[in-house]
């Protein structure tokens, strides 16, 4: 018997989730932004300004979808520059509906808009309801998200170690999708956060992984991306596909087939210094070596080693990482 974990039908479609531009702190206009992504083998990019929804459907092609959503922050000390040491809650409200172009709750007079932000907002900006501030709580945050899924966004939770994050403050969360695994311009403070990903599965999240450059610059383009396995090249497809988690992140390996066959857990993958297989608890299987790659390997399925979950983390020979989604023991034993 097989179940397919990542399904067999369908196209691999390479997607920056995390995109700012000149509408908010970054380098260059939404079309520009654009053409480095096409030339770069991207098929879609979700475009996140700071504090304002876009819309970019005039960027969509047949060859190339614009899929929007808008980046919030919540700050410690919202009079205070994040600088060095502030910790910050950052979270992409992701537009499941092409058409939605109102953000459920808005903070009019938030002293810190990001770069051009606070003049698109006055001339761009539709809300359903004003509030007053944000509020550095995990209990406000929930109320929040809470608002932002029932306005029809799906709520990714962006960068925590660069957020300065402990287990206190992201635990706690609900009404997420997904959480940022991989963040281009922060790789230089290690968001790289399987450590997260983790604690959160631990938790019983359940969250499926994005990638994305959170590119301010054209040096922070083309660093991570979720390859998303929809049916066609269309909003709507592609928002279905990663709502379902038929994705994986990568900043440079690829996960070719992963399926369970025969009891086994099989995953193909572009060539690899090593193929891992994590679970809940401390089991672990892999293979790995310095000298040889590797683009199959199986690993026994034992649930009752495994706990609720299990993934896969492909690495290559420079070090670079690819994550698959999380798959529940629970949701494949109803399959078998």
């Amino acid at each position: 018997m097989m179940i397919e974990l990542l399904p067999e039908k369908g196209q691999f479609y390479k997607t920056n989730m995390h995109c700012h531009t000149h509408i908010s702190d970054g380098w260059g206009t939404p079309e520009q932004v654009k053409e480095i992504y096409k030339r770069n083998g991207y098929s879609a990019v979700c475009f996140t300004d700071h504090e304002v929804l876009i819309d970019h459907r005039d960027l969509c092609e047949p060859d190339f979808i614009a899929l929007h959503g808008y980046e919030v922050a919540v700050k410690q000390n919202l009079k205070a520059p994040t600088a060095w040491f502030q910790p910050v809650y950052h979270f992409n409200m992701i537009a499941k509906d092409q058409d939605n172009l109102v953000m459920p709750r808005f903070f009019k007079e938030n002293p810190s808009y990001p770069g051009n932000s606070r003049a698109w907002s006055e001339t761009h900006a539709r809300y359903n309801e004003v509030i007053e501030t944000t509020v550095y709580d995990v209990d406000w945050i929930n109320e929040y998200t809470k608002a932002m899924v029932e306005g029809g966004f799906l709520v990714n939770y962006n960068h925590p170690m660069w957020s300065l994050h402990n287990p206190g403050d992201y635990l706690g969360l609900k009404h997420l999708h997904s959480i940022e695994v991989i963040n281009g311009e922060c790789q230089k403070w290690n968001d790289n956060t399987s450590f997260h990903y983790d604690q959160m599965l631990r938790a019983g999240h359940h969250l499926v992984p994005t990638g994305g450059d959170d590119n301010h610059k054209p040096e922070h383009c083309v660093r991570a991306w979720t390859m998303i396995k929809a049916e066609e090249l269309s909003y709507e497809s592609l928002i279905a596909a990663y709502e379902r988690g038929d994705c994986y992140v990568s900043e440079g390996p690829e996960i070719l087939s992963l399926v369970l066959k025969d009891g086994k857990v099989v995953v193909k993958t572009s060539p690899a210094a090593g193929i891992y297989l994590y679970s809940e608890g401390r089991y672990v299987d892999y293979v790995r070596s310095r000298t040889e790659t590797y683009t199959e390997a199986e690993f026994d399925y034992c649930p009752e080693k495994m706990g609720r979950y299990l993934r896969i983390e492909v690495r290559d020979t420079a070090g670079y990482r690819a994550f698959s989604n999380a798959y529940y023991t629970a949701d494949i034993a109803k399959k078998l």
